[in-house]
């Protein structure tokens, strides 16, 4: 694998629906984990929207670190 591609996938955008695929768990978990802290935060891809996507290579590191 290249650096860039490497890049290319760290700085991807998951929905929460994805998130829970890859954990293997519901939205209503995945969202207490954010709420109590025990997961990382999403993040506004447009300040002005109401969409919040998590970034790939912060549950990448949340999931190395388990």
């Amino acid at each position: 694998m290249t650096g860039n591609a490497k890049t290319k996938q760290d700085e991807r955008l998951l929905t929460y629906a994805e998130v829970c695929d890859v954990l293997q768990t519901s939205q209503s978990t995945l969202r207490r984990y954010v709420r109590d802290g025990r997961f990382p935060p999403p993040i506004k891809p447009n300040p002005y929207g109401r969409t919040v996507r998590f970034r790939y290579s912060d549950i990448a590191a949340w999931l190395s670190d388990l």
